[in-house]
């Protein structure tokens, strides 16, 4: 009788474990190509507002410049696509 009352907690605590992994095991993460468009137009909003203020041939341009690279750089590693004629072009590419 022991030997029964055992293996039905047993199962009872698997079912329960199961159900509580599958419960809180959601995926809670963005789209990549929503984030990596987040990401360059924030990069983009910084280097035409450091151009306005400092010139386009600024250290602090240069430093927007290589954040937006380092997020080009992101998208990739994510295999998201950007708008390459809005982000690659002008100031806000080095060459």
């Amino acid at each position: 009788m022991t030997n029964n009352k055992l293996w039905n907690r047993v199962v009872f605590t698997g079912v329960m474990a199961g159900g509580l992994l599958l419960a809180f095991s959601g995926t809670a993460r963005a789209d990549s190509g929503e984030e990596c468009h987040r990401r360059l137009e924030a990069d983009h909003a910084r280097i035409d507002r450091d151009v306005n203020r400092h010139g386009e041939h600024s250290h602090q341009v240069d430093n927007d410049v290589a954040k937006m690279d380092a997020d080009r750089q992101w998208c990739r590693d994510h295999k998201a696509d950007w708008d390459h004629d809005r982000f690659d072009i002008g100031v806000y590419i080095r060459k």
